[in-house]
């Protein structure tokens, strides 16, 4: 791909025509950062939908009891493997306000499908592995974004974005729990308002595009409405820990309907906190991406994405599919 044609994309908001081929290799990349390439041009409307599926799973061993010297152990040993799917559908619209300005509106819907498998010990005796499900859908927390781009003709291209997510998804502080601890519905959302300014780079050097996005999101906390920590308080403030994340990638142009893209995603989670005191630990989630962008017409796409998980805290698999129209 010449750097003069994918210059002529990163201009599309000037009004010059471009082929779809340009912005396209862009936003595959783009969707493989789980962020926004080229802003929609001024006046044009787009809507997006978009359905993802995620898999996680995850070993924890609690030992509930105390030690009375490290060889033998007075207690219940309790090991617990959860395995987690989650579906999203999604309507993001974004609308065009100036050359530099682009505004956006995302509604999830989001199914979750839990399963939990307990094998409790006893001294020498055991049971045979139990079996929780915990499985429910709802309205998942609305987003809304505004991102600006800070200069329109020489590479590399900045902008600026800030996007607020909402607390619409259910609460885990809001859904009841079984005698198993277990949801009764899983929750759908976070329970909390939060708010991510982000910073995107694009520098296209022939015949690729360089891709790189970081951000930082503040998590404002909220009262739980019940006692956390076990210190009497009816009503613990909680905040579930603010997070850094940073990506890079690039993509490549195979014809003039299909693009290729590469990526890394991380993200670190900082402790959260109950009435102000740090608890848990930080968690680190990083994942390697690939994408793929097919051009149906001129004014839509189809695009799917892969996300692998490297580290334990992240999720084992992503894939997600979306398809931009754009009025």
């Amino acid at each position: 791909m010449k750097k003069g044609i994918f210059f002529t994309g990163l201009l599309f908001s000037l009004a010059i025509p471009v082929h779809a081929q340009d912005k396209q290799v862009v936003d595959s990349i783009a969707n493989t950062l789980e962020t926004r390439g080229l802003l929609t041009p001024k006046g044009t409307f787009e809507i997006e939908p978009a359905v993802s599926y995620s898999q996680n799973t995850s070993n924890r061993i609690s030992i509930l009891g105390f030690t009375q010297v490290p060889a033998f152990l007075v207690g219940i040993i309790e090991l617990e493997d959860a395995d987690q799917a989650t579906f999203t559908t999604s309507l993001a619209a974004r609308y065009g306000l100036t050359e530099r300005i682009e505004l956006e509106l995302r509604v999830p819907w989001v199914y979750r499908y839990d399963t939990f498998r307990k094998r409790v010990g006893n001294g020498q005796a055991s049971e045979a592995p139990r079996t929780f499900t915990s499985k429910g859908g709802a309205l998942g927390d609305i987003e809304g974004a505004i991102r600006y781009q800070f200069n329109l003709e020489s590479a590399p291209f900045w902008i600026g974005g800030v996007r607020i997510k909402s607390d619409t998804g259910e609460s885990p502080f809001d859904n009841e729990l079984d005698e198993n601890d277990i949801f009764r519905d899983p929750p759908t959302g976070s329970g909390t308002w939060s708010i991510e300014p982000s910073m995107t780079l694009i520098y296209p050097t022939d015949p690729a595009v360089l891709f790189g996005t970081a951000g930082y999101s503040w998590n404002l906390g909220d009262d739980a409405g019940r006692d956390l920590d076990d210190d009497g308080e009816a009503n613990d403030k909680f905040n579930l820990g603010n997070s850094f994340f940073l990506g890079m990638g690039m993509g490549f142009a195979v014809n003039n309907r299909l693009s290729f893209s590469l990526g890394v995603n991380h993200r670190t989670v900082f402790k959260p906190s109950i009435n102000g005191r740090k608890v848990g630990e930080v968690l680190q989630l990083d994942s390697l991406s690939t994408g793929f962008s097919l051009a149906l017409t001129e004014k839509s796409s189809l695009n799917l994405n892969l996300q692998a998980g490297l580290t334990e805290d992240a999720p084992d698999v992503e894939v997600s599919f979306s398809l931009p129209i754009t009025f």
